[in-house]
């Protein structure tokens, strides 16, 4: 069997690997898809304490079971499944409430446990989930990092919400798309890139360029600043971006992984009596509800995807983390 392992900052090479074997409730998936994910090019870049290598990363998975253990029923065999990537205890409060990103012991697969960036790769059959039959393998493979985009507008937009987002990467452009389906009246986005600007335009947003974007922002909310900011980025410039754009007692939501740390102004925090919160991945409910918007054909990704060999891996993330022309890279087995 092949997998795409990541052997340190920079460095990944597709070596053989041991066929997975299936444990007592667990199922062994064959990917059809991986997409890489902007976390996964946060490790490629640097050394990281969450990606320790030898690692095979890849959590936004599509495939089909091809062997189950022990205590999985046997007509799941054949099933064509999208990875839920966070395996959590499932009996702690947060687990019970449906909150499995809050788990104090939870692990991630493709960071924690052996990802889809490789040919086969085994998981606890709860991290397995049936997808629709109309659902083709380049859409449903965007349903975890949608079910991020729900996370974040579920709790924070409400209807009429005018909404900022800074950055039209994938992230950006998920976010946008899913503020506009839970009711924002209009969603602004920002990116220094005309091309991806373009993408969100294409799912509803209102691109807002030039020099001085939280400007621009306030302009077009007649003078008030945007409701709520979501930073898809996450650098000191985007925090300070936010501040700026953001209305007095608004909110920001912080979702970029940019920048580990830096100067925030909290003479803005203050004066304007700003909400800011972070978001990190999904619970239950937001990812059933991402299915459920992929299969209704809420979301239209064309021309998003770059389809690529497992085989081409370093190269797929050289580019991405290059300034390549990809947005959003697959890879096959």
């Amino acid at each position: 069997m092949k997998a795409l392992v990541y052997l340190g900052p920079g460095r990944m090479e597709l070596q053989d690997a041991p066929e997975p074997e299936p444990a007592a409730g667990e199922v062994v998936i064959a990917s059809r898809a991986s997409a890489i994910c902007g976390s996964d090019l946060h490790g490629f870049r640097e050394a990281s304490p969450r990606r320790i290598p030898p690692l095979i990363m890849g959590h936004e998975t599509v495939g089909e079971i091809v062997s189950v253990g022990a205590s999985v029923p046997g007509e799941r065999v054949g099933e064509r499944v999208v990875l839920k990537p966070i395996v959590a205890c499932g009996a702690c409060d947060a687990c019970r409430a449906g909150d499995i990103n809050h788990c104090a012991i939870g692990r991630l697969v493709g960071r924690d446990l052996t990802g889809g960036f490789a040919e086969r790769f085994a998981v606890p059959e709860r991290a397995a989930v049936a997808i629709p039959e109309g659902l083709d393998d380049t859409l449903a493979v965007l349903t975890e990092p949608l079910a991020n985009a729900v996370h974040v507008t579920s709790r924070s937009v409400h209807p009429g919400d005018r909404v900022f987002v800074i950055g039209a990467g994938p992230i950006g452009v998920l976010m946008a798309r899913a503020a506009i389906l839970a009711g924002a009246s209009r969603v602004l986005i920002t990116d220094p890139i005309a091309d991806r600007l373009r993408r969100a335009q294409a799912q509803g947003a209102e691109a807002v360029s030039g020099d001085d974007p939280a400007a621009a922002v306030v302009e077009a909310t007649e003078g008030a600043g945007a409701d709520l900011v979501i930073d898809a980025a996450g650098f000191e410039a985007t925090w300070a971006l936010g501040l700026r754009a953001v209305r007095t007692g608004g909110t920001i939501c912080e979702v970029g992984l940019g920048a580990a740390s830096g100067v925030v102004d909290y003479f803005a925090v203050l004066g304007k009596e700003v909400t800011i919160t972070g978001s990190y991945a999904w619970g239950d409910q937001d990812f059933a509800r991402a299915i459920e918007l992929l299969a209704s054909r809420a979301l239209d990704p064309t021309g998003w995807i770059t389809t690529m060999p497992l085989a081409d891996g370093q190269r797929a993330f050289e580019d991405l983390t290059g300034g390549g022309d990809s947005f959003k890279v697959v890879l096959v087995p």
